[in-house]
């Protein structure tokens, strides 16, 4: 029977126990302690998700891979930002949105720096490259093209896009959204937008169905995004 799991006892073991760390700050709140360590959650999400590519890339499970363990990455992400904006912000509004940016960003650096570590380090597992996009040669990132070799499975890839989406969107709304009815000038809100298109650089280069054609949809995404600020806002001399 062990012999038919899909990743060794011992790595099931501590991705059952890495879990249990992300899920103690997830729902830290409940233990009422009064002090406010929730916030880890984004952090401690990247221990099992990381585990996860380490243990499938080492029985060659390239087909779920980093694309797959980074799409549970997101969705313990979405969870955290859900408990934090949509539920625990409800009454309050949106005020904790940029602080939840924050963490997602110091989130996704840390992923970053180890997504560059973990595949160079000797002896440990040197197939965690398979099945990832490099970048520079340097930074591994979620392979996206199902035709690819060691491609994960098409399902995966998809729902990986739309999750990230979904985040991203979760993040920016309630931060654009305490800008309504706010006078601002056309020059501020075109600095607004410069500001968010580098979350929608990786949005363009995850969805666009060739990389000739990212720019094109930066630019869609960007347009989107400069008109809702007009609809939402007010101008500065009104």
């Amino acid at each position: 029977m062990l012999n038919q799991l899909p990743i060794d006892l011992a790595d099931l073991i501590l991705l059952i126990s890495f879990t249990l760390i992300y899920l103690v700050f997830l729902f830290y709140d409940l233990f009422k302690r009064g002090d406010k360590y929730g916030s880890i959650a984004y952090i401690a999400a990247l221990l099992p998700t990381n585990y996860l590519w380490y243990a499938v890339t080492k029985k060659e499970l390239y087909e779920f891979g980093l694309t797959g363990s980074m799409m549970v990455l997101a969705i313990f992400w979405l969870l955290a930002v859900i408990r934090d904006i949509f539920i625990k912000d409800k009454e309050k509004g949106f005020k904790d949105a940029d602080d939840v940016a924050l963490m997602l960003i110091i989130g996704i650096v840390i992923n970053l720096i180890l997504s560059a570590v973990l595949p160079s380090l000797q002896g440990v597992n040197n197939n965690m490259n398979e099945g990832a996009d490099a970048i520079w040669n340097f930074f591994y990132i979620p392979l996206l093209d199902p035709l690819a070799a060691d491609a994960p499975l098409l399902g995966i890839i998809l729902t990986y896009k739309i999750l990230v989406t979904v985040l991203t969107i979760a993040i920016i709304v309630p931060i654009v959204l305490d800008l309504k009815d706010a006078k601002v000038t056309l020059a501020a809100l075109v600095i607004l937008t410069v500001v968010f298109l580098l979350p929608f650089t990786y949005l363009a280069f995850i969805w666009a169905p060739d990389p000739a054609l990212i720019w094109v949809f930066l630019v869609l995404f960007g347009v989107i995004f400069f008109t809702f600020l007009l609809i939402i806002t007010r101008g500065a001399k009104k």
